[in-house]
């Protein structure tokens, strides 16, 4: 006789969801088909979600609204229907939102961070107050809330003081990658992977980069700027930062590809030489286990959440100081041995976020 539970994890949003959310969704599945000792439903097939991407931050408020009418559809009516003909016993939705109805299945819902309620310059206000209610509704006290660390649970705490939160430290692994190679050390490139939003702090980076150009042995360094630029239409942040290259002969120095594949992500963290992530706000921060992972040393700002995540496996600089960073920056790019030391750091680090850990936190809720 077969107790194990039957768990469906919904995918519907991974043909719309933003870098870290795709990335969080496709760990995801890889760690409950390969590690997870339940029965595993999954909604629909990535591989096919992955190649049709015209939902993805659309520029069109038309295609944009027709993904929320789709996606408001799928929750509370395919979704519903769908768990009880495969007769679920728990639903797994990683994108904020639950059905609003009572369910046979055990809900599970994972609330990444408060960014929507901390942050609301950063969203439409219509579109934002509509998805804030969509989240709520799908809520009560029997909900079983996940997060992706502690200090997005002491922020959502605020948020949903009556209702545990527990924290699952989501994995990032890649099976089929090559290590960075160490004919690529001496690559002069800087990489960032992230959309084009506010919170990220990439001008203050450009700036950044900008000072340590200055010094003469750095003049053969670019910057590469990955990432799609606009940010469910918004495209304030971008056009902030074209206008700041154009100002400062900076067009050629700094690459902005926009948004990529997987593959040729891979391609950038093996050409280049250390990663710089200086947001000021994160609910987790995957680059930094994607750096490792590729043996790419990490300069990260001094948030909490990036020292629970890199902890001494990453060099830190003051979220207010342009010239910290441009220094920290040059130390890095041109002392090996701390590169290297960095790297190995980082090997061992990224092992806590193993796909295997992914899952068996996420079965114990459970």
């Amino acid at each position: 006789m077969n107790n194990k539970p039957k768990v469906f994890i919904d995918t519907y949003y991974y043909k719309a969801a933003p870098a870290g959310i795709r990335t969080y969704i496709k760990e995801l599945v890889n760690s409950a088909l390969i590690h997870g000792s339940s029965n595993y439903i999954i909604s629909h097939d990535l591989n096919k979600s992955s190649s049709n991407l015209k939902f993805l931050n659309s520029k069109s408020r038309a295609i944009r609204w027709l993904f929320q009418f789709k996606y408001l559809l799928w929750k509370q009516v395919f979704l519903p229907i769908k768990l009880k003909k495969c007769g679920a016993d728990i639903l797994i939705c990683p994108d904020y939102v639950l059905p609003f109805w009572k369910l046979k299945a055990k809900k599970i819902v994972i609330i990444h961070d408060s960014l929507f309620w901390d942050y609301p310059l950063n969203y439409s206000n219509l579109w934002r107050k509509y998805y804030l209610k969509l989240i709520k509704l799908g809520i009560n006290d029997s909900t079983i809330i996940a997060t992706t660390s502690n200090y997005s649970k002491n922020n959502l705490k605020r948020i949903f003081p009556n209702i545990n939160i527990s924290v699952v430290y989501q994995s990032f692994e890649k099976s089929n990658n090559l290590l960075k190679s160490k004919k690529h050390d001496n690559k002069k490139q800087l990489l960032h992977v992230g959309s084009f939003e506010k919170r990220k702090n990439i001008l203050f980076l450009v700036k950044a980069f900008k000072e340590f150009k200055k010094n003469i042995i750095n003049k053969d360094f670019k910057l590469v700027l990955a990432g799609t630029t606009n940010f469910f239409g918004n495209t304030e942040e971008y056009n902030r930062i074209i206008n700041f290259l154009d100002e400062n002969n900076l067009n050629e120095e700094v690459i902005i590809p926009g948004y990529l594949s997987d593959s040729e992500i891979i391609k950038l963290y093996n050409q280049s030489m250390l990663y710089v992530f200086p947001s000021l706000e994160e609910g987790f921060g995957i680059p930094i286990l994607e750096s490792f992972n590729y043996g790419l040393p990490v300069i990260c700002s001094n948030i909490k959440v990036f020292q629970e995540i890199g902890s001494d496996a990453v060099l830190q600089f003051d979220i207010n100081d342009i010239k910290d960073l441009s220094l920290k920056i040059e130390s890095l790019a041109n002392n090996k041995n701390l590169r290297e030391k960095l790297i190995n750091k980082g090997f061992e680090r990224v092992k806590l976020f193993s796909r295997l850990n992914f899952i068996k936190s996420m079965e114990e809720l459970f």
